[in-house]
Parts: structure tokens; C-alpha cells; sequence
């Protein structure tokens, strides 16, 4: 009976210990690292510079925190886990998110609508973030849909 016991409880625990390993905790300070990141688009005929890009995450079970600073004011983003629905401020309007765990990667994909000097646009977004082995840089690959075109961009961040 022991053995059984025994058995049962490594059968629920090797179970929940994988889950935990495909899901990376990207909790930390992290700055950007230009040389292996793609350069960003230019705005209004200006480069910009993501020189002092800085992200501050906390993360639980159930929610990712983003605090970015070192471009402009400081922009806080929150986004759940699970699947649920997170609203966040984008640059023109408000960004609606849903995440959800992709193996090792968390996927965000949103949509976002604006009134610009054009009239109504609509962005979509997907967000593919992941961590190396060693958990000292974060990877996060975005791609953007707009009435402009599509894009792709990498950037690369180094742990603090």
C-alpha cells in the first residue's frame, strides 16, 4: 500500500514540476542590449533611442508586470497569464491583450483601435518572449500590424 501511496504522489508531482519548468520566471531588471537587438523605426523622421530602454518585470502565477523607463515617462503594463484579458495604455489609445504560456515562450497576442489625424486605425500585435538557458537574457520578438505595413522586431535584454 506504501508503494502505491507513493507512487500516486510522484504522479502528481512530476506533472506539476513540468508545468513549472516550461514556465520561465522573467522577474528581474533588465537592459536592452542594442548590438544584438534590431534598430527600432524611425518616428517622425527621428531615430529613436532605446539607448536607456530599461524593463523592471514582477511576476506571479497568475500575472506579468512590466515597468519600462529610460524612454520618456515611465509606462507600467500588466498582463494576465491565464488567457484573461488584460487592457493596458499603448501610445494612442488603449492596447487589449491576451497571453498565454507557449511551452518555454509566453505569447501576448492584441489589437488595439485609434483616431489619428487620418481617421480610425487598428494595430494588432504578437509578442513572443523567452529567456535563455542560463535565465540571463530575455528575447522578445514583436510583430505589428498596421495600416502601414507589417512589421518584426527583436530585442535583446540583459539581466542586471
Amino acid at each position: 500500500m506504501r508503494r502505491i501511496l507513493q507512487f500516486l504522489a510522484l504522479a502528481v508531482v512530476i506533472p506539476v514540476a513540468g508545468a513549472m519548468a516550461q514556465s520561465p520566471d522573467f522577474s528581474g531588471t533588465w537592459k536592452i542590449n542594442l548590438i544584438k537587438s534590431d534598430a527600432p523605426p524611425a518616428r517622425g523622421g527621428q531615430q529613436v533611442d532605446m539607448s536607456n530602454l530599461m524593463l523592471t518585470i514582477t511576476q506571479t502565477a497568475e500575472q506579468l508586470t512590466i515597468v519600462q523607463s529610460g524612454m520618456g515617462p515611465e509606462r507600467t503594463s500588466t498582463y494576465f497569464l491565464d488567457g484573461r484579458e488584460s487592457t493596458n495604455a499603448g501610445m494612442r489609445g488603449e492596447m487589449k491583450t491576451t497571453s498565454k504560456w507557449d511551452g518555454a515562450k509566453l505569447v501576448t497576442d492584441g489589437k488595439a483601435e485609434a483616431q489619428t489625424p487620418n481617421g480610425p486605425m487598428t494595430m494588432t500585435l504578437n509578442e513572443v518572449r523567452s529567456l535563455s538557458e542560463d535565465g540571463k537574457t530575455m528575447t522578445v520578438s514583436t510583430t505589428t500590424d498596421t495600416p502601414m505595413g507589417k512589421r518584426t522586431m527583436k530585442r535583446v535584454f540583459e539581466k542586471q
